[in-house]
C-alpha cells in the first residue's frame, strides 16, 4: 500500500522500488479513469472508432464470403465492384404526413382579358407552392346537460339519462386531455409544472397536484394491460433484459435523492415491459424474470449470472456483442492497433447479421448463414484474446475489454444456437432511451411509491413504438373504452392485438 502524506518513505532500496512501481501503476489507472470520464463528459456519445481506420462494408464482405473457388454460402450474394465506401447520399426530403389539414388558396391574376383581341384568357397550367403555419392547440370544455323529466300528474317517477362514463371518477379530464398530459410528461418529457403553464396559456388552469393525480389514475387504468404484457412475455422462451438507474426523492431525507431502477424486459417483435424497483440486487431481477424459462439475453452484470447459476436447467444465458465491442472501442485511445483489430472482426459478425436482415432470411436460414460464415471469425477472435490476456494489466482499458470478452465468450456465442436470437441486446437498450431523456428533463421521480406509474406508462409507450402505433391514438382509445370493459376483453387491448383489430388509425386533427 502506498504511504499517506505523513507516512515515512522506505529507506531500503527494494521497498523504494516496490513503492515506485505501485505509484506508477496507480498513476496509470488514474490516467485511464480520467480519460474515460473526459470521454463521457466531452466526447461523442457514439462508440465508433475513426471511420478512416476501419474496413469498408465491401471489404468486410470480401473477407467473410468465400473466394471464387470455394462453395458459395448463399446463391444470391452480389458484391459491388468498388471496394471504397460509397459517397453518402443526400437525404431525401421527408414527405409530409397526409393527415395534415390542407387549405387551398387560389390566387387569380388581375388581367383575365387579352388586351390585343379582347377574348378571355384560358388556363394553360398552374404553379404550386406550399408553406406551413401553426394554430395553437385548444382545450374544449364540454358542458353536459341531462334534463330531468317528470309527469305533471305527479304519479310517475323522475327520469334522467345516465351520466357518461368518466375516465377519472368525479374528475374533469376527458380521454384526450388525460392522454395529452401523460404523453407530454413521459413521451415529450415535459414536467408537470411546465404543462401547468402551457395549459394556463390555453385558458384552463389545472394545478400540478391535480395533473399528478390524473397521471396516477391513468396509470391505474393501464396497469391491467401491463400485467398481461408481462404474462405473455414470461410465457415465451426468449427474453431480453436490462436495467437503468433513475433518481427518486428520498422520503427519509427531504431534499435528497436516492437511486431507483427501471428494469426492462422484452423480445424482438413483442411488447416491452418496464418495472420499477428501489434497487439493483438479485431479488429485483428475480421479480422481473419470475418463472421464465428459456434464453435470457443480458449484459455481463453479475446478478443475471447468479440467476442462471440458481436455475441452470431453466435459463440459458445469451450475451450481448454490443457490450463486448463497446469495451474495445473504449480501449482504442490507449491501444489503437489491438482495439481496432477486435472492432473490425466484430464488425464482420455484424455484416453477417445485416446481410440476413437485408435478404429477409427466416430464423432457420439466419442460423445456417451464421454457421457458414461465422466460425473463422469467432476462432480468430478467441485466439487473439487468449494470446493477449496474460500480458495485459487487468485494470488497463484493453485488459478490461479482453477479460470481459473472455468472461462472456460462451454466453455471447449462445446466440448461434437459435436463429431467432439476436447478436446483441440493443433492442432493449433502445427501449430504455426515451426514459433516459425523460429523467434528464424532470430530474427525478417524486416518491418511490410513484415509480410504478412511470414503469406502467413507459411499458405502454415503448410497446406502441415497437409495433408502429401512435401512442396518443392507442392510449386515448384505451381511456375512452376501458372504463366500460370487462376483464375478458382486456387481451384485445394488448398493443399488437389492438393494432390487428383497429389497423393504423390516424390522430384526429
Amino acid at each position: 500500500m502506498a504511504p499517506g502524506p505523513s507516512s515515512p518513505l522506505p529507506e531500503q532500496l527494494p521497498a523504494a522500488h516496490a513503492l515506485i512501481t505501485k505509484l506508477q501503476s496507480d498513476l496509470q489507472q488514474a490516467h485511464w479513469k480520467i480519460q474515460q470520464l473526459e470521454k463521457k463528459l466531452y466526447g461523442a456519445s457514439s462508440d465508433r472508432i475513426p471511420a478512416q481506420e476501419v474496413t469498408s462494408k465491401e471489404q468486410g464482405l470480401l473477407t467473410i464470403f468465400p473466394e471464387p473457388g470455394a462453395p458459395p454460402a448463399t446463391q444470391n450474394v452480389v458484391l459491388p465492384e468498388s471496394k471504397e465506401e460509397p459517397a453518402p447520399k443526400r437525404p431525401a426530403r421527408n414527405p409530409q404526413p397526409r393527415v395534415l389539414e390542407t387549405i387551398t388558396q387560389r390566387l387569380e391574376p388581375e388581367e383575365k382579358v387579352c388586351p390585343h383581341c379582347g377574348k378571355a384568357k384560358c388556363e394553360i397550367g398552374c404553379e404550386k407552392s406550399e408553406r406551413f403555419d401553426y394554430v395553437p392547440a385548444k382545450i374544449i370544455r364540454y358542458e353536459i346537460i341531462r334534463p330531468k323529466l317528470a309527469c305533471p300528474c305527479g304519479q310517475g317517477t323522475v327520469v334522467i339519462a345516465p351520466a357518461p362514463a368518466a375516465v377519472v371518477e368525479k374528475g374533469l379530464p376527458g380521454p384526450g386531455l388525460l392522454t395529452q398530459v401523460i404523453l407530454s410528461k413521459y413521451d415529450d418529457h415535459q414536467p408537470l409544472y411546465r404543462q401547468e403553464q402551457q395549459l394556463q396559456r390555453l385558458g384552463a388552469y389545472f394545478p400540478r397536484q391535480t395533473l399528478s393525480r390524473w397521471v396516477e389514475k391513468g396509470a391505474e387504468l393501464l396497469q391491467p394491460i401491463v400485467r398481461l404484457v408481462k404474462e405473455q412475455l414470461l410465457q415465451g422462451d426468449y427474453l431480453q433484459v436490462d436495467e437503468t438507474p433513475v433518481k427518486v426523492m428520498d422520503p427519509d431525507h427531504p431534499g435528497r435523492c436516492a437511486t431507483g431502477y427501471l428494469w426492462v424486459a422484452g423480445r424482438p417483435g413483442s411488447d416491452v415491459l418496464f418495472e420499477f424497483h428501489p434497487g439493483r440486487g438479485k431479488e429485483f431481477a428475480q421479480k422481473l424474470v419470475g418463472g421464465f424459462k428459456g434464453y435470457l439475453q443480458r449484459d455481463g452484470y453479475g446478478v443475471y449470472a447468479s440467476l442462471v447459476q440458481d436455475r441452470p436447467e431453466d435459463l440459458i444465458p445469451v450475451g450481448c456483442m454490443a457490450h463486448v465491442r463497446r469495451k474495445f472501442a473504449d480501449a482504442y485511445e490507449d491501444r489503437p492497433e489491438e482495439a481496432q483489430w477486435f472492432v473490425e472482426q466484430i464488425r464482420k459478425l455484424y455484416l453477417i447479421e445485416k446481410h440476413a436482415r437485408d435478404e429477409g432470411l427466416l430464423a432457420n436460414q439466419r442460423h445456417t448463414l451464421r454457421h457458414q460464415l461465422g466460425p473463422p471469425i469467432w476462432s480468430a477472435i478467441k485466439e487473439r484474446l487468449d494470446l493477449l490476456a496474460p500480458g495485459l494489466l487487468p485494470q488497463s482499458p484493453l485488459g478490461k475489454a479482453v477479460r470481459y470478452a473472455l468472461a462472456e465468450w460462451k454466453s455471447v456465442q449462445n446466440h448461434l444456437r437459435d436463429g431467432r436470437l439476436e447478436i446483441d441486446n440493443n433492442l432493449t437498450e433502445n427501449a430504455i432511451r426515451p426514459s433516459a431523456v425523460g429523467k434528464k428533463n424532470y430530474l427525478f421521480i417524486g416518491h418511490p411509491d410513484a415509480g410504478w406509474r412511470s414503469a406502467v406508462i413507459y411499458t405502454v409507450i415503448a410497446s406502441c413504438r415497437r409495433h408502429g402505433i401512435d401512442p396518443w391514438v392507442y392510449i386515448k382509445d384505451v381511456f375512452t373504452r376501458l372504463p366500460a370493459l370487462t376483464t375478458s376483453a382486456l387481451p384485445d387491448f394488448l398493443p399488437a392485438r389492438w393494432k390487428t383489430l383497429n389497423g393504423t388509425k390516424d390522430r384526429p386533427e
